[in-house]
């Protein structure tokens, strides 16, 4: 006969499984941040652990990745702001669900004609990965270096389409700008083919920030002068990324 378990004993396992529980889920989800205090958690090493890995891979490998990506999120989004961010985020393994929602009036800046989408979405990302948190308002150097990479990025796309506003791009590679808050204008857009030609800016810009990115990363993982220390999506205080000679 197996012998029975004490009505204390029982509520005693029972906690120390639960606290045992709670501590390594804790664990895994946070960690200690022995530079300055503050808790990371693992979404944001994860994407350090993917940024790095997308660096072992071959570039092209990843452009394709990233090309695909573009293509099926503008098949079912119809939006370049949240399309051009999503394949960034997901193939560099970053945070930004909220940001994704915050981008569906964005495209266009709510289809005014105003900044494309496809440049709004990848500073969204340069944002996550080199901007600032609430803690860190006060750190004008992260600010004013998150403008390296961004800006880097601007001047790339500005070169390749001739702006970064919509209606400028939209008479690039249609011949015409359209008013997209009319049903009329907007129909015809449809009708010109405009997701397959929008996916073609996007898969563009979205290189465009692949590459700083990696690039940064690279020379941070190499350790060359001026170049963020910590590879992290923020960087010791007059140790970030520099993207020009890209």
């Amino acid at each position: 006969m197996k012998k029975k378990l004490k009505r204390r004993d029982f509520i005693n396992n029972i906690i120390a499984i639960t606290i045992g529980s709670v501590a390594l889920g804790s664990s895994c989800i946070k960690e200690k941040d022995k530079s300055n205090g503050k808790i990371k958690d693992s979404a944001e090493s994860i994407g350090e652990n993917e940024i790095s890995r997308n660096l072992e891979m071959p570039r092209d490998l990843v452009m394709k990745l990233l090309d695909q990506k573009v293509n099926n999120y503008m098949q079912i989004s119809n939006n370049c702001a949240q399309s051009s961010f999503l394949a960034l985020k997901e193939q560099f393994g970053l945070k930004g669900d909220e940001v994704l929602k915050a981008l569906t009036p964005l495209a266009g800046i709510a289809e005014r004609g105003e900044t494309c989408g496809a440049v709004i979405g990848p500073l969204m990302i340069f944002g996550l990965i080199y901007g600032r948190g609430e803690n860190e308002l006060h750190d004008w150097d992260i600010y004013r270096d998150s403008l390296i990479p961004s800006g880097k990025f601007c001047e790339l796309f500005e070169k390749e389409f001739g702006s970064t506003m919509c209606h400028d791009i939209q008479k690039e590679i249609f011949g015409s700008c359209f008013n997209l808050t009319n049903p009329k204008e907007l129909k015809e857009f449809q009708e010109a083919d405009a997701t397959n030609k929008c996916s073609a800016v996007v898969r563009k810009a979205v290189r465009f920030a692949a590459e700083i990115i990696l690039e940064e990363w690279d020379r941070g993982s190499r350790g060359d002068k001026g170049n963020r220390g910590d590879k992290g999506s923020r960087g010791d205080k007059g140790n970030r990324g520099n993207v020009e000679g890209f």
